[in-house]
């Protein structure tokens, strides 16, 4: 899905497709909590209610490059 940025002050902001908002049941001033990783380009928003996953934007940029790095013994392995 593709969101526009947008000026907020001297923030910039994306905003919540209202599908989201609706499974989430998030009103206008609840608290809601960001993790963002620029190393992988990820953001991700969690309710006060939900608890974190154990995987984080470290682990995920990790398994980038595990994955790029032995790419092809994967393969051969998922071909077994």
């Amino acid at each position: 899905m593709e969101q526009k940025v947008i000026q907020v002050g001297n923030s910039l902001a994306v905003t919540l497709p209202s599908s989201f908002v609706k499974a989430k049941k998030i009103k206008a001033g609840k608290k809601v909590y960001i993790d963002a990783s620029a190393a992988i380009g990820l953001v991700q928003v969690r309710t006060s209610g939900e608890k974190t996953s154990g995987l984080t934007p470290e682990f995920f940029s990790w398994l980038e490059k595990f994955n790029k790095k032995y790419k092809n013994a994967l393969t051969e392995l998922a071909k077994k």
